[in-house]
């Protein structure tokens, strides 16, 4: 069964496990502000589900919406690698569920067997609810990719697509559905040592995508700035990817914390927060482009 197979069946799963009627947490404060709520993390083995799986949860007892989260390399590279950007995030009122693909030999019918238990174990018995009737998608880099796939084959599960500079060697189907995107990429990621080869990346995707969407290019920051500090650290060491030595890593997360809140709590809580992202003066980073399209 492919990545993606397993992905769709992941997904499919996890949304039927909870229904509800009530009204999702909605963030009141300042998405670039750190966020209320404390966070807690919850680890899912192989051996419990099809995916190694991290999911970033708050302590406070309340419904939240839901945003499923690939790394790089189609997911190859695990989500606790962005922990510091997901838990700074889920701080604002979401189950953050990132989602790392395993290696498996064979397909196992009752992949799923162990799954619920031990999601509603450790979330629904403190009354904590998921509503994945208010659920996004997000991705980095090429974990965006089997993600997009997904979407264009089945765009009605999730209400908002979250694109951290997206790279695909073959998106090429036009999305023809209406589904809010904010799409973000890097100056220095398309310099050698290139990450994301222009025409594939975050411009391909924001073409190919429909009103609403936008569209942010950041100066000065790459490909691997994403990632927490250490893993920052590793690629800058090795030159994987091409880096500012300047970053300041902590003020860029909390950059990434904010847009990413702003339209998340827009698109799945029903609080509009877009005016901090168009207020492009206010952002604590500089922009190479800013692109918008959402009077549709």
């Amino acid at each position: 069964m492919s990545r993606l197979s397993w992905f769709v069946l992941f997904v499919t799963f996890l949304t039927k496990l909870w229904t509800t009627a009530q009204a999702v947490y909605v963030d009141d404060g300042n998405p670039f502000e750190e966020g209320d709520l404390d966070v807690l993390t919850l680890s899912i083995s192989q051996n419990d589900a099809p995916m190694l799986t991290k999911v970033y949860y708050p302590t406070r007892i309340d419904t939240y919406a839901v945003l499923f989260f690939t790394g790089g390399y189609q997911g190859d590279i695990p989500s606790e690698l962005y922990s510091d950007v997901l838990v700074r995030i889920a701080r604002h009122g979401y189950v953050v569920i990132g989602v790392d693909y395993m290696p498996m030999e064979t397909v196992q019918a009752n992949v799923t067997k162990h799954l619920e238990g031990r999601i509603a174990k450790q979330l629904n018995r403190t009354g904590l609810v998921p509503d994945f009737s208010h659920l996004g998608i997000g991705c980095h880099s090429a974990g965006c990719d089997p993600l997009v796939k997904m979407t264009l084959q089945h765009h009605t599960f999730s209400k908002a697509a979250l694109l951290l500079e997206p790279f695909s060697f073959n998106y090429a189907t036009p999305v023809t559905f209406k589904m809010p995107a904010l799409i973000l990429g890097t100056e220095l990621s398309t310099q050698p040592h290139v990450c994301v080869r222009p025409g594939q990346g975050y411009n391909h995707f924001y073409d190919m995508w429909k009103c609403p969407r936008m569209l942010m290019e950041v100066k000065g920051h790459g490909h691997c700035d994403m990632y927490n500090e250490t893993w920052y650290k590793a690629c800058q060491l090795t030159h994987f990817c091409k880096t500012n030595p300047d970053v300041d890593i902590n003020k860029y997360h909390g950059f990434v914390q904010g847009i990413s809140a702003a339209f998340l709590t827009t698109t799945l809580q029903g609080r509009d927060k877009l005016q901090y992202i168009t207020n492009t003066t206010a952002l604590p980073v500089e922009l190479m482009e800013f692109k918008i399209d959402m009077n549709c």
